[in-house]
Protein backbone atom coordinates (compact mmCIF):
# COMPACT_ATOMS: atom_id res chain seq x y z
CA UNK A 1 0.00 0.00 0.00
CA UNK A 2 1.67 3.18 -1.21
CA UNK A 3 0.97 6.59 0.29
CA UNK A 4 0.85 9.51 -2.12
CA UNK A 5 1.74 12.93 -0.74
CA UNK A 6 -0.06 15.93 -2.24
CA UNK A 7 0.55 19.38 -0.78
CA UNK A 8 -1.81 21.41 -2.96
CA UNK A 9 -5.60 21.41 -3.02
CA UNK A 10 -8.55 22.47 -0.90
CA UNK A 11 -7.88 21.85 2.79
CA UNK A 12 -10.46 24.01 4.56
CA UNK A 13 -13.35 22.47 6.46
CA UNK A 14 -16.90 22.89 5.17
CA UNK A 15 -20.03 22.30 7.30
CA UNK A 16 -22.72 19.92 6.16
CA UNK A 17 -20.88 16.59 6.14
CA UNK A 18 -23.45 13.77 5.74
CA UNK A 19 -23.78 11.37 8.64
CA UNK A 20 -23.27 7.64 8.22
CA UNK A 21 -26.90 6.62 8.53
CA UNK A 22 -28.74 5.41 5.42
CA UNK A 23 -32.38 5.97 4.46
CA UNK A 24 -34.17 4.45 1.47
CA UNK A 25 -36.23 6.46 -0.99
CA UNK A 26 -37.49 4.26 -3.79
CA UNK A 27 -41.00 5.56 -4.51
CA UNK A 28 -41.20 7.98 -7.41
CA UNK A 29 -43.70 8.41 -10.21
CA UNK A 30 -41.06 9.32 -12.76
CA UNK A 31 -37.52 8.29 -13.58
CA UNK A 32 -35.27 9.70 -16.29
CA UNK A 33 -32.19 8.90 -18.28
CA UNK A 34 -30.12 12.07 -18.47
CA UNK A 35 -27.70 12.85 -21.29
CA UNK A 36 -26.20 16.13 -20.05
CA UNK A 37 -23.79 14.52 -17.57
CA UNK A 38 -22.20 12.19 -20.16
CA UNK A 39 -19.05 13.83 -21.62
CA UNK A 40 -18.62 14.07 -25.41
CA UNK A 41 -21.72 12.01 -26.22
CA UNK A 42 -23.69 12.51 -29.45
CA UNK A 43 -26.98 10.83 -28.52
CA UNK A 44 -29.34 9.25 -31.03
CA UNK A 45 -32.85 8.58 -29.73
CA UNK A 46 -34.20 5.05 -30.03
CA UNK A 47 -37.69 5.61 -28.56
CA UNK A 48 -40.65 7.95 -28.97
CA UNK A 49 -43.04 9.55 -26.52
CA UNK A 50 -45.79 7.17 -25.45
CA UNK A 51 -43.71 4.06 -26.08
CA UNK A 52 -43.66 1.31 -23.43
CA UNK A 53 -40.22 0.33 -22.12
CA UNK A 54 -38.77 -2.19 -19.71
CA UNK A 55 -35.96 -1.65 -17.22
CA UNK A 56 -32.86 -2.01 -19.38
CA UNK A 57 -34.50 -1.04 -22.68
CA UNK A 58 -32.10 1.11 -24.78
CA UNK A 59 -33.38 4.71 -24.94
CA UNK A 60 -30.53 6.22 -26.94
CA UNK A 61 -27.07 5.35 -28.13
CA UNK A 62 -23.91 7.24 -29.01
CA UNK A 63 -23.64 8.10 -32.70
CA UNK A 64 -19.86 7.72 -32.48
CA UNK A 65 -20.24 4.10 -31.33
CA UNK A 66 -23.74 2.71 -31.85
CA UNK A 67 -22.95 -0.37 -29.79
CA UNK A 68 -22.87 1.70 -26.56
CA UNK A 69 -26.45 1.64 -25.26
CA UNK A 70 -27.94 3.94 -22.63
CA UNK A 71 -30.84 2.15 -21.04
CA UNK A 72 -34.02 2.88 -19.13
CA UNK A 73 -33.71 2.94 -15.31
CA UNK A 74 -37.33 1.84 -14.91
CA UNK A 75 -40.36 0.18 -16.45
CA UNK A 76 -43.23 2.23 -17.82
CA UNK A 77 -44.09 4.65 -20.58
CA UNK A 78 -41.93 7.36 -22.17
CA UNK A 79 -43.78 10.41 -20.89
CA UNK A 80 -41.68 13.14 -22.48
CA UNK A 81 -38.36 13.78 -24.16
CA UNK A 82 -36.73 17.05 -23.16
CA UNK A 83 -34.45 19.01 -25.46
CA UNK A 84 -32.28 22.05 -24.82
CA UNK A 85 -30.69 24.58 -27.11
CA UNK A 86 -30.07 23.43 -30.68
CA UNK A 87 -32.15 20.31 -29.99
CA UNK A 88 -29.62 18.94 -27.56
CA UNK A 89 -31.07 15.93 -25.76
CA UNK A 90 -31.45 16.56 -22.03
CA UNK A 91 -33.63 13.83 -20.52
CA UNK A 92 -35.88 10.95 -21.46
CA UNK A 93 -38.55 10.85 -18.75
CA UNK A 94 -40.26 7.55 -17.91
CA UNK A 95 -43.66 7.45 -16.19
CA UNK A 96 -43.65 4.36 -14.00
CA UNK A 97 -46.95 2.55 -14.27
CA UNK A 98 -46.12 -0.99 -13.18
CA UNK A 99 -43.56 -3.14 -11.38
CA UNK A 100 -40.11 -3.55 -12.87
CA UNK A 101 -39.88 -5.85 -15.85
CA UNK A 102 -36.27 -6.34 -16.91
CA UNK A 103 -34.54 -6.87 -20.21
CA UNK A 104 -32.65 -10.03 -19.27
CA UNK A 105 -29.27 -11.35 -20.37
CA UNK A 106 -27.65 -14.68 -19.64
CA UNK A 107 -25.83 -14.40 -16.28
CA UNK A 108 -22.05 -14.66 -16.21
CA UNK A 109 -20.42 -15.88 -13.00
CA UNK A 110 -16.79 -15.82 -11.95
CA UNK A 111 -16.29 -19.34 -13.28
CA UNK A 112 -17.64 -18.43 -16.74
CA UNK A 113 -15.83 -15.08 -16.91
CA UNK A 114 -12.58 -16.51 -18.26
CA UNK A 115 -14.44 -18.44 -20.96
CA UNK A 116 -15.74 -15.22 -22.52
CA UNK A 117 -13.62 -13.44 -25.10
CA UNK A 118 -12.78 -9.82 -24.46
CA UNK A 119 -14.91 -8.76 -27.45
CA UNK A 120 -17.96 -10.71 -26.24
CA UNK A 121 -17.58 -9.32 -22.72
CA UNK A 122 -17.34 -5.72 -23.93
CA UNK A 123 -20.34 -6.22 -26.20
CA UNK A 124 -22.39 -7.58 -23.29
CA UNK A 125 -21.46 -4.61 -21.07
CA UNK A 126 -22.29 -2.13 -23.85
CA UNK A 127 -25.68 -3.69 -24.53
CA UNK A 128 -26.47 -3.74 -20.83
CA UNK A 129 -25.88 0.00 -20.40
CA UNK A 130 -23.01 -0.25 -17.91
CA UNK A 131 -19.92 0.16 -20.11
CA UNK A 132 -20.20 3.96 -19.86
CA UNK A 133 -18.88 3.74 -16.29
CA UNK A 134 -15.45 2.93 -17.72
CA UNK A 135 -13.73 6.20 -18.69
CA UNK A 136 -10.42 7.05 -20.32
CA UNK A 137 -7.99 9.82 -19.47
CA UNK A 138 -7.10 12.56 -20.18
CA UNK A 139 -10.39 13.57 -21.88
CA UNK A 140 -12.70 11.44 -19.67
CA UNK A 141 -14.49 9.96 -22.65
CA UNK A 142 -15.95 6.45 -22.64
CA UNK A 143 -13.09 3.96 -22.70
CA UNK A 144 -12.06 2.74 -26.15
CA UNK A 145 -12.32 -1.04 -25.94
CA UNK A 146 -10.12 -1.47 -29.01
CA UNK A 147 -7.12 -0.25 -27.01
CA UNK A 148 -5.22 -1.99 -24.23
CA UNK A 149 -4.98 0.41 -21.27
CA UNK A 150 -1.62 0.68 -19.50
CA UNK A 151 -3.49 0.68 -16.18
CA UNK A 152 -6.98 0.98 -14.74
CA UNK A 153 -7.54 3.20 -11.71
CA UNK A 154 -10.41 2.27 -9.39
CA UNK A 155 -11.63 5.24 -7.33
CA UNK A 156 -13.50 4.52 -4.12
CA UNK A 157 -14.66 8.14 -3.98
CA UNK A 158 -16.77 10.38 -6.21
CA UNK A 159 -15.75 13.84 -7.43
CA UNK A 160 -16.99 15.77 -4.41
CA UNK A 161 -15.69 16.35 -0.88
CA UNK A 162 -18.90 14.84 0.50
CA UNK A 163 -19.35 11.98 -1.95
CA UNK A 164 -20.97 8.82 -0.52
CA UNK A 165 -18.78 7.03 1.99
CA UNK A 166 -17.18 3.97 0.32
CA UNK A 167 -17.85 1.90 3.42
CA UNK A 168 -21.59 2.35 2.85
CA UNK A 169 -21.40 1.98 -0.92
CA UNK A 170 -19.45 -1.29 -0.66
CA UNK A 171 -20.85 -2.60 2.62
CA UNK A 172 -23.30 -5.07 1.06
CA UNK A 173 -21.46 -5.30 -2.26
CA UNK A 174 -18.01 -6.61 -1.32
CA UNK A 175 -18.41 -9.78 -3.39
CA UNK A 176 -19.50 -7.77 -6.44
CA UNK A 177 -16.57 -5.37 -5.99
CA UNK A 178 -14.06 -8.24 -5.89
CA UNK A 179 -15.74 -9.79 -8.92
CA UNK A 180 -15.38 -6.44 -10.64
CA UNK A 181 -11.63 -6.39 -9.97
CA UNK A 182 -11.37 -9.80 -11.65
CA UNK A 183 -13.28 -8.33 -14.58
CA UNK A 184 -10.85 -5.43 -14.88
CA UNK A 185 -7.89 -7.81 -14.87
CA UNK A 186 -9.09 -9.06 -18.27
CA UNK A 187 -8.43 -5.62 -19.73
CA UNK A 188 -5.16 -4.64 -18.04
CA UNK A 189 -2.41 -6.25 -16.01
CA UNK A 190 -2.12 -3.24 -13.71
CA UNK A 191 -5.12 -2.43 -11.51
CA UNK A 192 -4.76 0.43 -9.00
CA UNK A 193 -7.24 1.03 -6.18
CA UNK A 194 -7.07 4.48 -4.59
CA UNK A 195 -8.57 5.25 -1.17
CA UNK A 196 -8.92 8.44 0.81
CA UNK A 197 -6.93 8.43 4.05
CA UNK A 198 -9.80 9.88 6.07
CA UNK A 199 -12.20 7.13 4.96
CA UNK A 200 -10.36 3.89 5.54
CA UNK A 201 -13.20 2.40 7.63
CA UNK A 202 -14.22 0.06 4.82
CA UNK A 203 -14.72 -3.72 4.66
CA UNK A 204 -11.48 -5.63 5.23
CA UNK A 205 -11.52 -7.54 1.90
CA UNK A 206 -11.69 -4.20 0.08
CA UNK A 207 -8.99 -2.65 2.27
CA UNK A 208 -6.68 -5.52 1.38
CA UNK A 209 -6.97 -4.62 -2.32
CA UNK A 210 -6.05 -0.93 -1.88
CA UNK A 211 -2.81 -0.02 -3.62
CA UNK A 212 -2.61 3.75 -3.01
CA UNK A 213 -3.73 5.90 -0.08
CA UNK A 214 -4.46 9.56 -0.84
CA UNK A 215 -4.47 12.48 1.63
CA UNK A 216 -7.79 13.93 2.74
CA UNK A 217 -7.25 16.99 0.55
CA UNK A 218 -9.59 17.66 -2.35
CA UNK A 219 -9.13 16.47 -5.14
CA UNK A 220 -6.32 14.05 -4.22
CA UNK A 221 -8.57 11.04 -4.96
CA UNK A 222 -9.39 12.16 -8.51
CA UNK A 223 -8.03 9.65 -11.07
CA UNK A 224 -6.25 12.37 -13.07
CA UNK A 225 -4.44 13.54 -9.91
CA UNK A 226 -3.48 9.98 -9.00
CA UNK A 227 -2.17 9.41 -12.52
CA UNK A 228 -0.20 12.67 -12.44
CA UNK A 229 1.57 11.49 -9.30
CA UNK A 230 2.48 7.98 -10.49
CA UNK A 231 2.91 8.07 -14.28
CA UNK A 232 6.40 7.43 -15.61
CA UNK A 233 5.92 7.35 -19.39
CA UNK A 234 3.70 9.00 -22.04
CA UNK A 235 1.68 5.81 -22.62
CA UNK A 236 0.27 6.12 -19.09
CA UNK A 237 -1.68 9.23 -20.13
CA UNK A 238 -4.33 7.02 -21.75
CA UNK A 239 -5.13 5.10 -18.55
CA UNK A 240 -8.69 4.03 -17.83
CA UNK A 241 -10.56 4.64 -14.60
CA UNK A 242 -13.84 3.63 -13.00
CA UNK A 243 -15.65 4.54 -9.80
CA UNK A 244 -16.32 1.81 -7.23
CA UNK A 245 -20.11 2.05 -7.50
CA UNK A 246 -19.95 1.70 -11.29
CA UNK A 247 -17.64 -1.29 -10.95
CA UNK A 248 -20.20 -2.89 -8.64
CA UNK A 249 -22.88 -2.15 -11.25
CA UNK A 250 -20.86 -3.98 -13.91
CA UNK A 251 -20.36 -7.01 -11.68
CA UNK A 252 -24.02 -7.15 -10.61
CA UNK A 253 -25.18 -6.85 -14.20
CA UNK A 254 -22.99 -9.74 -15.30
CA UNK A 255 -23.88 -12.00 -12.37
CA UNK A 256 -27.65 -11.32 -12.50
CA UNK A 257 -28.19 -10.53 -16.18
CA UNK A 258 -30.30 -7.50 -15.17
CA UNK A 259 -29.58 -3.78 -15.15
CA UNK A 260 -28.84 -2.66 -11.54
CA UNK A 261 -31.09 0.22 -10.46
CA UNK A 262 -29.86 1.02 -6.93
CA UNK A 263 -27.83 4.17 -6.31
CA UNK A 264 -26.29 5.73 -3.19
CA UNK A 265 -26.27 9.53 -3.05
CA UNK A 266 -25.59 12.29 -0.54
CA UNK A 267 -27.33 15.64 -0.15
CA UNK A 268 -25.26 18.31 1.57
CA UNK A 269 -26.40 21.55 3.13
CA UNK A 270 -24.38 23.76 5.42
CA UNK A 271 -27.15 24.13 8.00
CA UNK A 272 -27.73 20.44 8.68
CA UNK A 273 -26.18 17.00 8.43
CA UNK A 274 -28.26 14.68 6.29
CA UNK A 275 -28.06 10.91 5.95
CA UNK A 276 -26.92 8.95 2.93
CA UNK A 277 -29.81 8.11 0.63
CA UNK A 278 -30.32 4.81 -1.16
CA UNK A 279 -32.45 5.54 -4.20
CA UNK A 280 -32.77 4.56 -7.87
CA UNK A 281 -30.88 5.44 -10.98
CA UNK A 282 -32.55 8.45 -12.60
CA UNK A 283 -34.59 9.42 -9.54
CA UNK A 284 -36.10 12.94 -9.45
CA UNK A 285 -34.02 15.53 -7.62
CA UNK A 286 -37.13 16.86 -5.88
CA UNK A 287 -37.62 13.51 -4.12
CA UNK A 288 -34.03 13.41 -2.85
CA UNK A 289 -33.07 17.01 -2.15
CA UNK A 290 -36.05 17.91 -0.01
CA UNK A 291 -36.39 21.67 0.44
CA UNK A 292 -34.05 24.41 -0.70
CA UNK A 293 -34.20 28.20 -0.73
CA UNK A 294 -35.73 29.90 -3.75
CA UNK A 295 -32.40 31.38 -4.81
CA UNK A 296 -30.19 28.55 -3.60
CA UNK A 297 -27.75 26.95 -6.01
CA UNK A 298 -27.87 23.18 -6.51
CA UNK A 299 -24.83 21.46 -8.00
CA UNK A 300 -23.48 17.92 -8.42
CA UNK A 301 -20.06 18.98 -7.12
CA UNK A 302 -18.94 21.71 -4.79
CA UNK A 303 -16.27 23.01 -7.19
CA UNK A 304 -16.77 21.23 -10.50
CA UNK A 305 -20.34 19.98 -10.72
CA UNK A 306 -23.14 20.93 -13.09
CA UNK A 307 -26.02 23.12 -11.95
CA UNK A 308 -29.34 21.34 -11.45
CA UNK A 309 -32.86 22.23 -10.38
CA UNK A 310 -35.68 20.47 -8.56
CA UNK A 311 -37.20 19.53 -11.93
CA UNK A 312 -34.13 17.53 -13.01
CA UNK A 313 -33.32 13.87 -12.45
CA UNK A 314 -30.12 12.19 -11.28
CA UNK A 315 -27.62 11.41 -14.01
CA UNK A 316 -25.58 8.23 -14.27
CA UNK A 317 -22.48 9.98 -12.85
CA UNK A 318 -24.29 12.05 -10.19
CA UNK A 319 -23.81 10.85 -6.62
CA UNK A 320 -23.91 14.16 -4.72
CA UNK A 321 -26.29 17.10 -4.57
CA UNK A 322 -24.88 20.25 -2.95
CA UNK A 323 -27.35 22.90 -1.84
CA UNK A 324 -25.55 26.25 -1.53
CA UNK A 325 -27.55 29.12 -0.06
CA UNK A 326 -27.70 32.60 -1.50
CA UNK A 327 -26.56 35.51 0.67
CA UNK A 328 -28.37 38.71 -0.21
CA UNK A 329 -27.16 40.75 2.75
CA UNK A 330 -25.05 43.78 1.98
CA UNK A 331 -21.75 43.89 3.85
CA UNK A 332 -20.60 47.43 4.45
CA UNK A 333 -16.83 47.95 4.60
CA UNK A 334 -16.24 44.23 4.10
CA UNK A 335 -12.70 44.88 2.93
CA UNK A 336 -11.61 46.06 6.38
CA UNK A 337 -13.42 43.43 8.47
CA UNK A 338 -11.36 40.64 10.03
CA UNK A 339 -13.40 37.92 8.27
CA UNK A 340 -13.12 35.14 10.84
CA UNK A 341 -15.76 33.07 9.02
CA UNK A 342 -14.72 33.80 5.44
CA UNK A 343 -12.88 31.11 3.48
CA UNK A 344 -9.76 32.53 1.88
CA UNK A 345 -6.97 31.27 -0.36
CA UNK A 346 -4.99 34.51 -0.33
CA UNK A 347 -4.87 34.71 3.50
CA UNK A 348 -6.58 38.09 3.31
CA UNK A 349 -8.76 37.33 6.33
CA UNK A 350 -8.03 36.12 9.83
CA UNK A 351 -9.87 32.88 9.04
CA UNK A 352 -6.61 31.65 7.47
CA UNK A 353 -5.16 31.32 10.99
CA UNK A 354 -7.81 28.86 12.24
CA UNK A 355 -9.26 25.76 10.61
CA UNK A 356 -12.84 25.59 11.81
CA UNK A 357 -15.70 24.84 9.38
CA UNK A 358 -16.65 27.84 7.25
CA UNK A 359 -19.83 28.15 5.28
CA UNK A 360 -19.74 29.15 1.61
CA UNK A 361 -22.57 30.83 -0.26
CA UNK A 362 -23.09 31.47 -3.97
CA UNK A 363 -22.46 35.22 -3.82
CA UNK A 364 -19.87 36.33 -6.39
CA UNK A 365 -18.48 39.25 -4.34
CA UNK A 366 -17.68 41.18 -7.50
CA UNK A 367 -17.57 40.68 -11.25
CA UNK A 368 -14.94 39.37 -13.64
CA UNK A 369 -11.83 41.49 -13.97
CA UNK A 370 -8.50 41.25 -15.76
CA UNK A 371 -5.97 38.67 -14.62
CA UNK A 372 -3.46 40.21 -12.21
CA UNK A 373 -1.00 37.27 -12.31
CA UNK A 374 -1.38 36.70 -8.58
CA UNK A 375 -0.57 32.96 -8.96
CA UNK A 376 -3.19 31.84 -6.44
CA UNK A 377 -4.48 29.38 -9.06
CA UNK A 378 -0.98 27.95 -9.35
CA UNK A 379 -0.60 27.63 -5.58
CA UNK A 380 -3.79 25.58 -5.24
CA UNK A 381 -3.56 23.44 -8.41
CA UNK A 382 -3.07 19.74 -7.44
CA UNK A 383 -1.41 19.00 -10.81
CA UNK A 384 1.28 21.68 -10.38
CA UNK A 385 0.04 23.63 -13.41
CA UNK A 386 0.02 27.35 -14.09
CA UNK A 387 -3.65 27.77 -15.08
CA UNK A 388 -3.37 31.50 -15.75
CA UNK A 389 -0.67 31.00 -18.40
CA UNK A 390 -2.52 28.08 -20.00
CA UNK A 391 -5.71 30.15 -20.18
CA UNK A 392 -3.85 33.04 -21.80
CA UNK A 393 -2.49 30.63 -24.42
CA UNK A 394 -5.98 29.25 -25.08
CA UNK A 395 -7.49 32.71 -25.42
CA UNK A 396 -4.75 33.52 -27.93
CA UNK A 397 -5.60 30.32 -29.89
CA UNK A 398 -2.11 29.00 -29.23
CA UNK A 399 -3.00 25.39 -28.52
CA UNK A 400 0.59 24.20 -28.88
CA UNK A 401 1.69 26.54 -26.08
CA UNK A 402 -1.22 25.39 -23.91
CA UNK A 403 -0.25 21.75 -24.45
CA UNK A 404 3.38 22.44 -23.64
CA UNK A 405 2.28 24.05 -20.37
CA UNK A 406 0.42 20.87 -19.38
CA UNK A 407 -3.18 21.43 -20.50
CA UNK A 408 -3.87 17.69 -20.70
CA UNK A 409 -2.79 17.22 -17.07
CA UNK A 410 -5.71 19.38 -15.89
CA UNK A 411 -8.01 17.32 -13.64
CA UNK A 412 -10.93 19.79 -14.00
CA UNK A 413 -11.27 20.06 -10.22
CA UNK A 414 -12.43 23.70 -10.39
CA UNK A 415 -10.11 24.98 -7.66
CA UNK A 416 -8.45 27.53 -9.95
CA UNK A 417 -11.81 29.24 -10.49
CA UNK A 418 -12.49 29.12 -6.76
CA UNK A 419 -9.14 30.74 -5.93
CA UNK A 420 -9.16 33.44 -8.63
CA UNK A 421 -9.66 36.92 -7.07
CA UNK A 422 -10.52 38.29 -10.54
CA UNK A 423 -13.54 35.93 -10.81
CA UNK A 424 -12.26 34.43 -14.06
CA UNK A 425 -13.81 31.04 -14.84
CA UNK A 426 -10.44 29.42 -15.38
CA UNK A 427 -11.68 25.86 -14.98
CA UNK A 428 -14.39 26.36 -17.60
CA UNK A 429 -11.89 27.80 -20.10
CA UNK A 430 -9.46 24.94 -19.48
CA UNK A 431 -12.21 22.35 -19.82
CA UNK A 432 -13.51 23.84 -23.06
CA UNK A 433 -9.95 24.02 -24.39
CA UNK A 434 -9.40 20.32 -23.69
CA UNK A 435 -12.73 19.39 -25.26
CA UNK A 436 -12.04 21.48 -28.37
CA UNK A 437 -8.61 19.89 -28.79
CA UNK A 438 -10.11 16.40 -28.36
CA UNK A 439 -12.82 17.14 -30.93
CA UNK A 440 -10.28 18.39 -33.47
CA UNK A 441 -7.96 15.48 -32.73
CA UNK A 442 -10.75 12.98 -33.26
Amino acid sequence: MEKIRITKGFKNKIPGRPDLSVITRQDSDTLALTAVDIPHIRPKLLVKEGEEVKTGTPLFHDKRDRSIQYVSPGTGRVEKILFGERRRLLEVVIRRDREDEFVEFEPVGQAELKDLSKEALVDRLKQGGVWQGMRQLPFRDTADASQDPPMIIVCLEGNDIFSPHPGLVLGQNVRDFLFGLELLALFSGRILVGARAGRMDIPEPVKNRITHVLPDVYPAWDPAVILFQIKTEPAHNSAWYIRADHLVMMARFLSSGKYPVDKMVTVTHSRDSRPHILTRQGAPVRLIAGTAGEKSLMTTGRFNGRVMSMDHHLGFFDDTINIIDANEQEEMFGFIRPGLNKPTVSRTFLSSLVNWPRDMDCTLHGEERACISCSYCEKICPSDLMPNFIVKALLADDIEEALSLGLLDCCRCGLCSYACPSKIELADILSRGMDAYYKDKS
